[in-house]
């Protein structure tokens, strides 16, 4: 049984394999038109491979996949991506939105445009395939929509997610919202499927070992250089500010990836050099927040240390130092101060 040793769960006979293969059986059967989101993650992969399984025993093979390129990623996620193209069980989506991504680093610019089409494809981090398609729609929901995606009369599509409510509260308190791995309600014409909820960390990598799948080959080198596995996480590594960690471990990991992303974004090298003081504002005396905001936005925390100290530095030039008499003291009153005792008190 694929599952780790937890004594508060309660043993039901089945292994999370067999049952998550199981619920992709139903939802092949049932007509719908399903399309595995695919990220290029370990969770993610895990549903592409529970559906490919799924997709040959029920016989609708090749499984469809989507993806939406993001431009900057951890080196190894899109070349895992392209060997999953290259496989005969998977009719793969690449798509290319040209969307606005978080950069955590910069509040200047708090975005920035994956594959900027005001810039040289030269000074993109990557480029992104011949065979990818370009869309003109923003938001990700809007990846599997039933214009690009038509399913059968009277069906629906079903998108399946690598949800797992073990990373948090959240995700276990909207799974049982819906009161299953599926979602209630169609939004957009589409439900979204959740067929690995209930995996946990082990389970994902225990599977990967016992089937000998592919994988993102970034989780190694994460690994190596000393994240455990509880923190293995592969996303765009700008979106939140506790990302300079990753960046941090990524410079060193792949210098010459990281120099690209740098010159393509600005604070990110602030970031993964001074951490969390480079992104959150520090609010000085007599000072409102958006001038907080403001100034530590278009400074980064070395250059304004020297611009208050080149201040500080001329302020004293300017003004002529005032002599500061020696604070002396008569015999007299030397002879009336008690010396101080630190064994004092002590029993």
């Amino acid at each position: 049984m694929i599952r780790c040793n937890n004594p508060a769960h309660r043993p039901l006979g089945v292994d999370v394999w067999n049952t998550s293969v199981d619920r992709m059986k139903t939802v092949y059967r049932q007509g719908h038109r399903v399309i595995v989101s695919f990220s290029g993650g370990k969770d993610s992969g895990v549903c592409l491979e529970v559906s490919i399984e799924a997709a040959r025993q029920t016989g609708n093979l090749p499984i469809e996949v989507v993806m939406r390129d993001d431009e900057i990623m951890l080196p190894g996620t899109f070349e895992y991506c392209e060997r999953v193209v290259q496989r005969p069980e998977v009719r793969f989506n690449w798509l290319v939105a040209r969307q606005p991504v978080i950069n955590a680093f910069n509040r200047a610019m708090p975005y920035f445009w994956a594959f900027d089409p005001l810039l040289l494809p030269d000074e993109w981090v990557r480029r992104f395939p011949d065979y990818a398609v370009e869309i003109p729609d923003k938001c990700i929901e809007n990846m599997a929509t039933i214009e690009r995606f038509p399913p059968p009369p009277g069906r629906l599509i079903v998108q399946v997610i690598g949800l797992r409510v073990e990373e948090s509260r959240q995700r276990k308190m909207g799974l049982h919202s819906s009161g299953g791995y599926m979602t209630r309600h169609a939004r957009r014409g589409s439900l979204l499927c959740r067929p690995i909820y209930d995996w946990t960390d082990g389970d994902v990598w225990l599977a990967h070992k016992r089937f000998g799948w592919d994988y993102n080959r970034a989780y190694d080198v994460l690994n190596r250089m000393g994240v455990p596995r509880k923190r293995l996480r592969i996303a765009p590594p700008t979106m939140i500010a506790y990302g300079f960690s990753t960046l941090k471990i990524a410079a060193a990991a792949w210098p010459k990836w990281f120099d690209r992303v740098c010159a393509r974004l600005p604070g990110v090298r602030t970031a993964a050099m001074f951490g969390l003081r480079a992104v959150q504002p520090y609010r000085k005396y007599k000072e409102t927040w958006q001038e907080c905001f403001h100034g530590s936005a278009s400074t980064t925390p070395r250059r304004r240390g020297l611009q208050n100290g080149q201040k500080l530095s001329n302020d004293i030039t300017s003004t002529s130092t005032p002599t500061i008499p020696r604070n002396r003291c008569r015999k007299s009153e030397a002879a009336q101060i008690v010396p101080v005792r630190w064994d004092r008190g002590r029993r």
